[in-house]
């Protein structure tokens, strides 16, 4: 295998002709370590008195800033915790939640309709695989 030194012109280049595809540069350090394992169970402890932890989401922005949020199944019994924070509670949604501030920030409406399938699938029914028809 044949290894190539990229100089700055031929970087220059390839970016030109690839606009949308930005290479990394050469100043940014990699860790070849992976990030550190999120406690869920502390999480957990964390969000019981907003509701049940559903899920933890972790972004990382263009500067690879990481933030955690908390995906929540909101406690009906705190509907005036959540409506002080200006969130009305409705059945079955749930509660992002920043991680650092434990605040509320936006409801997420999951419509367990729209993810059924309605359409039987495209090769046919297979009775190993496909639930039968109700």
């Amino acid at each position: 295998m044949e290894k190539t030194n990229v100089t700055r012109a031929t970087r220059e280049f390839i970016q030109s002709a690839l606009p949308g595809f930005p290479l990394v540069a050469d100043s940014t350090p990699r860790s070849l370590r992976s990030p550190a394992p999120l406690d869920r169970e502390r999480a957990r402890a964390a969000c019981a008195p907003m509701g049940a932890l559903s899920t933890v989401v972790v972004t990382e922005d263009a500067h690879q800033r990481r933030r955690t949020w908390y995906i929540v199944d909101p406690d009906p019994a705190l509907a005036h915790h959540y409506a002080a924070h200006g969130f009305e509670l409705f059945a079955g949604c749930k509660v992002l939640i920043d991680a650092e501030a434990m605040r509320p920030v936006a409801m997420i409406d999951l419509d367990p309709a729209s993810s059924r399938k309605e359409t039987p699938a495209p090769c046919g029914f297979n009775p190993y695989w496909d639930l039968p028809p109700t």
